[in-house]
C-alpha cells in the first residue's frame, strides 16, 4: 500500500470512528454501462487535486483505482449546505488545500455532483 493509500485508509477510519462520514454503495461515474440514478449517492476518498473558491468547486483524485473503470478525478460543486470539516473542526472551503487527504460524499444529478460533506486532514 502506498503512503497516499495509508493516509486515505486512516482518514476513512478516523472519519467513520468520529461519525463524520456517511458511506454509501455508490458510484462517481455516470455512463451508459452504469448510469447513476438521479440524486444517486456518491462517495470518493482520495487527495484534493484542486480547489476553486471562485466557482465553488473541488476536484478529488480517487485513491483506489485497481481495475476500476470510473474516472480518476471527480469534480464536486460545493454549496452553502455542504458541511466542510478539516482536522475534526468545522471549516469553510477556503481551508481545504490541494494535496490534502479527503473523503467527500454527495449526490449526482446528471453531470453535476454536489458535495454534501467534505472531510479533510492536513
Amino acid at each position: 500500500m502506498s503512503r497516499g493509500q495509508h493516509r486515505a485508509a486512516g482518514l476513512i477510519a478516523g472519519a467513520v470512528a468520529g461519525g463524520l462520514l456517511l458511506l454509501t454503495p455508490a458510484t462517481a461515474w455516470a455512463g451508459p454501462a452504469g448510469a447513476a440514478a438521479p440524486g444517486a449517492g456518491v462517495s470518493v476518498v482520495g487527495t484534493v487535486a484542486s480547489v476553486r473558491a471562485a466557482d465553488s468547486s473541488l476536484v478529488v483524485t480517487r485513491a483506489y483505482r485497481f481495475r476500476d473503470s470510473r474516472p480518476k478525478t471527480v469534480r464536486f460543486t460545493v454549496t452553502a449546505g455542504t458541511a466542510v470539516v478539516v482536522n475534526g473542526s468545522a471549516a469553510g472551503l477556503g481551508a481545504v488545500r490541494a494535496g490534502m487527504p479527503v473523503a467527500v460524499t454527495g449526490t449526482q444529478t446528471g453531470a453535476t455532483t454536489v458535495a454534501t460533506k467534505v472531510v479533510a486532514r492536513r
